[in-house]
């Protein structure tokens, strides 16, 4: 025996099983949430690629607060920059070296509500159909019409500039 058990209730019993069960499922909300941002993600990724006719994928990037561009005044490579919390998609050629900003994400721990920055435009989407929504509007956006345009002319100009030997 323990000595909590032998000498009466000096020490209180917990139980953190249901806890834990409450934690499992808070976990397995976060994955499907998770998996539901990458599913409409996937599903713009490929709708981009056929529609501008060539490859793409998207990158995530971390965004840093950018109020001194000058690191060596605070400390050169020992200053570590502060993240703002939001990541930064960018349009990626799949065949050259170009890339594109599309929009912001920033999500909250659970993933939902999850914030969405284009320009300066934010919105708020608290599921996924919300999420796919608020892409919609962004992408029928001519202003994201002009930025495609531009971003194919650019990799077809880069693709004419590529030696054939360097497929």
């Amino acid at each position: 025996m323990c000595d909590h058990e032998t000498t009466g209730n000096k020490y209180m019993h917990f139980n953190f099983d249901e806890l834990l069960q409450e934690g499992k499922g808070a976990a397995e909300n976060v994955i499907q949430n998770g998996r539901e941002v990458k599913a409409v993600l996937n599903n713009l990724q490929n709708s981009l690629s056929q529609f501008l006719e060539i490859p793409i994928k998207f990158q995530e990037s971390i965004e840093y607060v950018q109020d001194d561009p000058d690191l060596i005044s605070k400390g050169g490579l020992n200053f570590k920059a502060e993240e703002t919390g939001f990541k930064v998609v960018h349009i990626v050629s799949e065949q050259v070296k170009c890339s594109k900003e599309v929009f912001k994400l920033k999500h909250s721990q659970t993933i939902y509500p999850i914030t969405v920055v284009e320009d300066k435009n934010y919105s708020v989407a608290d599921d996924q159909s919300e999420f796919a929504s608020v892409i919609g509007k962004i992408v029928s956006n001519s202003q994201f019409h002009l930025q495609l345009h531009s971003f194919k002319s650019l990799v077809e100009e880069k693709l004419k500039d590529k030696p054939w030997g360097h497929l």
